[in-house]
């Protein structure tokens, strides 16, 4: 119902989960990571990013939010001598306890819906300065199995980044997410086989990553979605984190609420909608560290909070 009646231009539309953010630290600073690594999930911001991996990682993220939601997600990142990259991810988006209720208003069964995705990743840099990545992505979704008698759904697709450093303290990024993905539904109607296509909003993203300030670093991204059968939208994305002596990270974000709006249209609040998070360095074991990330998410129409957390450590 939130993906319906206060929608954005990515809800209601095929792979809707997959756009909410895969870890904490991407959420906390507004999905502005384009530009910007984040050790054991590249994959999920910019393939091309692989290549700045000196370690094997492993990421590791849960999500549980209000209204019976929770995303998680796991990746692993191997370093490729001398300036490559490959990974494997893994994430679920999906939504439990929805109560079914049948035409006269009475309570039937729960059932659930969530969707998966699959992602080979691969990541190598051309000489100092600019880099190429690819995702190879697979989906499964899934929608109230416990009612639907016979449904299947598949889907394939991929998306192709970049990274060029201007210098040192500015890094340019961009993604082109998305490309001919799309969900294979095959289903039973009426007793004879039924099928039909979802296709995924197509995405271009940009941004830059700028690091001069002392102990600060900004990001900002502006994603062009183009959504199946409508217009070109627009939404733009920034965020900031300041590390402090003890190597403890302090983030905040600012993203447009409903993204950009034509001439017609007019919002009466401000269109923007804040993120915070923190990340904190943990001393494990000997000299194993684990990298936590927390994000708030305040909720976008009055849905709750929910809390988030990742986890990623390097691999020796």
């Amino acid at each position: 119902m939130l993906s319906v009646v206060s929608a954005d231009y990515g809800g209601g539309y095929a792979g809707s989960g997959f756009r909410y953010g895969s870890n904490a630290r991407e959420f906390s600073l507004a999905g502005a990571l384009v530009a910007d690594k984040i050790p054991g999930f590249y994959a999920f911001s910019n393939p091309s990013l692989l290549h700045l991996s000196r370690d094997n990682h492993i990421g590791i993220s849960y999500q549980k939010m209000s209204l019976d939601r929770s995303i998680q997600s796991v990746s692993f990142t191997r370093r490729l001598p001398p300036n490559a990259g490959v990974g494997l991810s893994y994430l679920r988006a999906g939504t439990d306890n929805i109560m079914g209720r049948d035409r006269m208003n009475n309570k039937t069964i729960s059932f659930s819906s969530s969707e998966i995705e699959w992602i080979i990743s691969f990541g190598v840099a051309f000489g100092s300065k600019f880099a190429l990545g690819i995702n190879i992505k697979a989906f499964f979704p899934s929608i109230a199995p416990e009612i639907i008698d016979v449904q299947s759904g598949r889907g394939i697709g991929w998306d192709v980044g970049f990274i060029y450093k201007l210098h040192r303290h500015l890094i340019l990024g961009g993604v082109f997410e998305n490309l001919s993905s799309r969900y294979n539904w095959k289903m039973t109607k009426d007793g004879e086989p039924d099928s039909y296509e979802d296709f995924f909003p197509q995405t271009i993203k940009l941004g830059i990553y700028y690091t001069a300030l002392r102990n600060i670093s900004i990001c900002f991204q502006e994603d062009i979605v183009s959504i199946p059968g409508n217009n070109i939208n627009y939404r733009s994305r920034l965020g900031v984190e300041y590390r402090l002596t003890n190597n403890v990270k302090l983030r905040g974000g600012l993203v447009q609420a409903l993204g950009s709006v034509t001439s017609d249209e007019k919002i009466n609040d401000i269109n923007l909608k804040p993120s915070f998070g923190a990340g904190i360095p943990i001393k494990a074991w000997k000299k194993q560290s684990l990298q936590m990330d927390y994000a708030l998410d305040l909720g976008s129409v009055g849905e709750g909070l929910s809390h988030l957390f990742s986890f990623s450590m390097k691999i020796k």
